[in-house]
């Protein structure tokens, strides 16, 4: 089955009429989540060198908040879950030794502070 269109359909509106958008999508915000892991200190190492490395991996631009804690690091990373498999990817092979928590929607980890 082919579609027709006349040409006429195409001629250009006057300047003068307002332009009418028929257009009845509306654009929902883009569901976030929040995913907290926690990086450990090693004796051997200085201090920071895991969120040094974390920082400067591709998944440094998903970290929006750090709170060192006794012995640890505890990071937050703000994902879409369309990217969790390539976040939890690159995780492990970056940092095999951090403890990845729970997910969480962006909106409940804003409530739970």
């Amino acid at each position: 089955m082919a579609l027709t269109q006349s040409i006429d359909s195409f001629a250009t509106q006057p300047l003068n009429e307002p332009h009418v958008q028929r257009n009845n999508v509306i654009p929902f915000p883009a569901t976030r989540v929040r995913l907290q892991v926690t990086l450990p200190h090693r004796s051997y190492e200085l201090p920071g060198t895991q969120l040094r490395v974390l920082l400067h991996s591709p998944l440094g631009v998903y970290v929006v908040s750090t709170e060192a804690v006794r012995q640890e690091i505890r990071v937050q990373l703000d994902i879409a879950p369309d990217d969790l498999d390539f976040t939890l990817h690159t995780l492990i092979s970056t940092l095999p030794a951090a403890t990845i928590g729970p997910l969480k929607r962006r909106s409940a980890a804003a409530k739970a502070r």
